[in-house]
């Protein structure tokens, strides 16, 4: 129940910051700087899930899931610098860590 009761608390505390962001500070009253940094903030939330879960794979020691995922990270690496678009960058990983769990952690 107690877990219950943080997970609501911290949904609150989110959709209170989503609020405040987007009605009571307006996206051309920020600062330059902070909307330069806020066009990486997707990229780098994508690469701090994506390191937990290198971290994640490569302590199990399995040589198999280690070599799957650096194909995958390779091949999103690739697709995010060949076409520098998040939604195929994505959609990239997305599809490497489905074709890893069906096919090679089966």
């Amino acid at each position: 129940m107690t877990e219950l009761i943080v997970m609501a608390l911290l949904a609150t505390v989110c959709w209170i910051f989503r609020v405040a962001f987007i009605g009571l500070v307006p996206a051309d009253r920020l600062p330059a700087g902070l909307t330069r940094g806020l066009e990486y903030l997707a990229p780098a939330v994508l690469a701090a899930i994506a390191a937990v879960e290198v971290v994640a794979v490569v302590r199990d020691g399995d040589l198999v899931g280690n070599a799957a995922t650096a194909v995958a990270m390779a091949v999103v690496a690739l697709v995010a610098h060949r076409w520098r678009n998040l939604t195929l960058t994505v959609a990239a990983g997305l599809v490497s860590i489905v074709i890893i769990d069906l096919l090679v952690l089966a």
